[in-house]
């Protein structure tokens, strides 16, 4: 199809300007009910839309066409008559963002975005006994902001208005995306939400699972990649230390000092809860960069390492790669600890014996 200076009129103003409904968002694509066959099938609707080259197509008539060809066909007017109509419309929505997966805000702001979001989630009595059962404290679970997911369609929406309001954008901040009606909202999860903080400041959102999802892991993150004006999620680690504890010093102790590296940020919250000791909390694996970097500021020695169920099935070979082996070369030695149980860390936790290739 020839490109001309029709083909410049965004195609999304177009459907929303003939109220084509829209049935679903994938990458660059939106899909809707087709208006020339109607096609009912609502779910998967098969009018697909390019929204970079402003082109549609239907699966089921085969229909096709730049934007200003949908609008003159549905209005039943000349594409020079369509045009001109179209360029004297005002936008229905306005600062369309032309990129559909953001690079990741800085620290500070999605600290700012996060913090804000969990004043507005609550906890539900299910996920508040599901944490009395891991042993946390009334002060414990209310100091780190452990909340329930709101998971309301229009809530979410709510929510959203809400944080714009407050002055913030919610581009670039993983989990945030904007859906079918280009209405801002957030990823949908039963669970809760487990902040994971470094220096102080909320890096990202970890999810403890109500059901295990995919290969038995019971977490995940917070993450919007591949929908419209979504962000992926990095792979932050979490440092959970004592009030008392300064960072300074911590980075800069003569101590030749033993800390503890778990591997799940759920399962770090549980032991700091039960040990008080400085702990580093990986997300089921990291890279050997971030911990060598912790470790080496912390002038570490000796690293006791607990190894949740899910890292022992499914990622034990790159924990040995990516964390004992770099720690193991510098000098560090490991320690292994298994948590197998679910809810309590016991104190006698048995010897997790891992040969090293």
């Amino acid at each position: 199809m020839k490109n001309n200076i029709y083909d410049s009129i965004g195609i999304i103003n177009v459907i929303n300007q003939l109220k084509i409904k829209k049935t679903n968002l994938r990458g660059n694509y939106i899909y809707a009910i087709c208006p020339f066959c109607q096609n009912s099938e609502e779910r998967n609707g098969h009018l697909k839309i390019n929204t970079i080259n402003n082109l549609y197509v239907c699966n089921e008539c085969e229909e096709t066409g730049t934007s200003i060809d949908l609008y003159s066909k549905l209005k039943h007017i000349s594409t020079k008559e369509a045009f001109k109509i179209l360029l004297k419309e005002n936008p229905i929505l306005d600062n369309i963002p032309s990129v559909f997966n953001n690079s990741v805000k800085d620290e500070y702001y999605r600290d700012l975005v996060y913090r804000n979001l969990l004043a507005m989630q609550n906890l539900d009595n299910i996920h508040y006994q599901k944490l009395k059962e891991m042993n946390f404290t009334d002060y414990y679970i209310k100091e780190n902001s452990f909340k329930s997911i709101e998971n309301g369609t229009n809530n979410k929406k709510i929510i959203c208005e809400k944080l714009q309001k407050q002055g913030l954008r919610l581009d670039g901040i993983p989990g945030f995306f904007q859906d079918t009606d280009f209405k801002w909202t957030y990823k949908s999860h039963n669970g809760i939400f487990i902040p994971v903080i470094f220096n102080n400041k909320i890096q990202g959102l970890r999810i403890l699972l109500d059901n295990k999802y995919g290969l038995d892991t019971q977490n995940i993150w917070f993450s919007s990649n591949n929908v419209y004006n979504g962000t992926k999620a990095n792979n932050w680690i979490t440092i959970l230390k004592a009030r008392e504890t300064n960072w300074i010093n911590m980075y800069n102790s003569n101590k030749n000092n033993s800390i503890i590296i778990a591997t799940e940020i759920i399962l770090a919250h549980k032991l700091f809860n039960k040990f008080n000791k400085t702990i580093i909390g990986i997300p089921n694996n990291a890279s050997s960069e971030s911990i060598m970097n912790m470790v080496n500021k912390m002038n570490v020695s000796e690293v006791i390492l607990y190894v949740d169920e899910y890292t022992i099935l499914h990622t034990s070979k790159a924990i040995c790669k990516n964390i004992i082996q770099p720690l193991e070369k510098h000098g560090i030695k490991v320690d292994f600890r298994t948590s197998l149980n679910k809810n309590k860390e016991n104190n006698n936790l048995e010897k997790f014996e891992m040969k090293i290739a």
